[in-house]
């Protein structure tokens, strides 16, 4: 797993004259860092990834239930 700090913003952009509010990634220049699930569950490497994955995730859908409302 590649794992950098991308900060999220908040902007609003004209698409076919109509303003829009999205969210954009603007991480092109982060620092990203390597993590790998290994043998051992419980190595800081495979316990770190089992928690970004969950954090991923719940930051992923409740972002995405924002945008259906």
């Amino acid at each position: 797993m590649f794992f950098g700090f991308y900060p999220v913003a908040k902007h609003a952009v004209r698409i076919k004259g109509e303003p829009h509010e999205l969210y954009d990634v603007m991480g092109k220049d982060a620092v990203l860092f390597h993590y790998q699930v290994t043998e051992d569950a419980s190595s800081m490497q495979s316990q770190y990834v089992a928690q970004v994955r969950t954090w991923f995730e719940s930051m992923w859908i409740t972002i995405s239930r924002e945008i259906e409302l």
